[in-house]
């Protein structure tokens, strides 16, 4: 099934704050190095990768994630030096604020093979851009 596109950046900011709130109700308790992070995801508009990437999703079967917010956790994962999938996947699942930067309801997270799959619709090329 294609992704259903909702809302945009605005959506994901919408579900940010409400979400953030719930999980942390007094944010002054987080670290400067912490809200960098908040600060450069909440205006990172990754939206039009759901429009481009839309057609690399077949039509028939259960609903993707939202490629943007896939993409949106891969490069927090990367922001945070975790390159490791496995452990990234972990994270998600035990730290709420991974999930809410990513996007996700917290508790309904992304698996590891959901990644994979992602990054297979991401490469578009014929190569598996590996080299010798």
């Amino acid at each position: 099934m294609l992704p259903v596109i909702t809302g945009g950046h605005s959506a994901y900011q919408d579900t940010f704050v409400s979400e953030f709130l719930k999980y942390y109700p007094d944010p002054f308790t987080l670290s400067k190095d912490t809200w960098d992070v908040i600060t450069t995801f909440w205006y990172l508009d990754l939206s039009q990768t759901d429009t481009i990437m839309q057609e690399r999703y077949s039509k028939l079967g259960p609903e993707p994630r939202l490629p943007s917010l896939m993409l949106r956790s891969y490069l927090l994962s990367l922001k945070l030096k975790v390159t490791s999938i496995t452990a990234w996947v972990s994270l998600l699942k035990t730290c709420p604020l991974y999930a809410i930067l990513s996007g996700f309801p917290v508790g309904d997270t992304p698996g590891i093979g959901t990644f994979y799959d992602f990054f297979s619709r991401l490469w578009i090329s014929d190569s598996n851009n590996l080299s010798p």
